[in-house]
């Protein structure tokens, strides 16, 4: 009788253990909404959880860089809208320019304001968002733009002189997929797209044109005013060009986002599959282990108090 007691003993210790350990996992089931806390809770998940992890970081990080790249996109987008608005205004002055009816007196003060529009315009050239010149290339910690000392109409006609790098600045947008995040100022405000320091035929050095215009203003050159006025259609649409450009980009990131946030959500279904409790189901169980345990303790106690002396007499 002995060796059977302690023989049912031991073994209602171990379903004591048993059911606690099962009891305490499911408590942290319940209170964490997860049902994989440990490698142990479900060894064959582990792996998998983590690889989904690692891809859910990296897109949550390609999301990030993204969204980063379409402020900087936006905000070069606004500088260029505004550059637009100046080389606008600067046509209208020129065509009033070669108005027969004005004189010097007039065409000095168009001249005023023409060389405030260059004036803009470099300022937008040289626009910047959290210390970084927009349109620099690498070198954007400095202003990619700056008055040449040496202007001359005639022996240096360069009013302004380009001090950034030719960079491109690539970014993947997605795994597999780069996309150029910059313009360099030298193609968009100097026409200068290939990189070799001179202007590229039909495209003009915007600077140059209006300072032109401004000198001829001063003089009251109606006639060499009027004359830039197809530099200063061409200067509109080289910026318009490389504004496109930069929206086709913007789209495009746009998109990689867009389906970066669908794979980001089949990830987290997955995800949900390995580590995710289904809390009706583990309130349920830990019930039922609860009121097993309560019972196996009620048995265990009543076995612990038999003696020899309870089969005597």
């Amino acid at each position: 009788m002995k060796a059977t007691n302690a023989t049912t003993y031991r073994s209602m210790l171990g379903f004591l253990n048993t059911t606690t350990s099962r009891l305490q996992t499911l408590q942290v089931a319940v209170a964490t909404g997860r049902k994989l806390n440990t490698a142990s809770d479900n060894p064959a998940g582990v792996a998998p959880t983590l690889l989904t992890r690692s891809r859910m970081s990296a897109a949550t990080n390609h999301y990030d860089l993204n969204l980063a790249a379409l402020d900087r996109l936006k905000a070069q987008d606004t500088q260029m809208d505004q550059a637009e608005n100046l080389i606008n205004r600067a046509i209208e002055l020129t065509v009033a320019a070669g108005n027969g009816t004005y004189g010097s007196y007039e065409r000095e003060i168009m001249a005023s304001e023409m060389k405030d529009l260059r004036d803009s315009m470099m300022s937008l050239a040289n626009g910047q968002m959290d210390g970084k010149y927009f349109f620099a290339g690498f070198n954007d910690l400095s202003p990619p733009f700056v008055t040449n000392p040496t202007y001359d109409p005639v022996l240096d006609p360069r009013p302004v002189l380009y001090q950034g790098d030719y960079g491109q600045k690539n970014l993947e947008i997605s795994p597999g997929e780069t996309e150029t995040v910059n313009s360099t100022g030298n193609a968009i405000f100097l026409g200068d797209a290939d990189n070799d320091g001179a202007t590229d035929p039909g495209q003009v050095d915007i600077f140059a044109v209006m300072a032109t215009i401004e000198e001829a203003m001063r003089n009251n050159d109606s006639a060499g005013a009027t004359a830039a006025l197809g530099d200063l259609n061409t200067a509109l649409e080289q910026i318009s060009v490389n504004r496109s450009q930069m929206g086709v980009t913007a789209n495009r990131i746009d998109r990689a986002n867009e389906n970066i946030q669908d794979v980001k959500i089949d990830l987290e279904e997955v995800l949900s599959r390995y580590q995710d409790a289904d809390l009706i189901e583990s309130i349920t169980e830990m019930t039922q282990q609860e009121q097993a345990l309560q019972a196996a303790m009620d048995v265990t106690g009543r076995l612990s108090k038999l003696s020899i002396l309870d089969y005597l007499g």
